[in-house]
């Protein structure tokens, strides 16, 4: 029996960094289902060169429009969320 992580690593699909027009960054995970998680990246408060990840609970499709401000992705709004997602990360 595979473990919790081996789980994850064959589920995964892509795993990407995208700026949004703002200032933020966004990690995005891709599964072979064309789910997907978003964590936003929270910068650290001292010098240090760690950052932390904060789950986005707002939605995918809100991260995604998000990112569109900052990138040549263009959200279609014809499409699911897992198509735009598909879109996205093909970039």
């Amino acid at each position: 029996m595979g473990s919790d992580a081996e789980e994850f690593k064959e589920s995964l699909r892509s795993f990407k960094e995208f700026s949004d027009g703002n200032g933020g960054h966004y990690l995005i995970m891709q599964f072979e289902d064309d789910s997907g998680l978003v964590f936003e990246k929270q910068s650290s408060d001292d010098n240090l060169a760690i950052a932390e990840l904060s789950p986005v609970y707002r939605g995918l499709m809100d991260s995604m429009r998000s990112i569109a401000e900052g990138t040549d992705f263009e959200v279609n709004k014809d499409r699911n969320t897992q198509q735009n997602l598909r879109g996205l990360m093909q970039e």
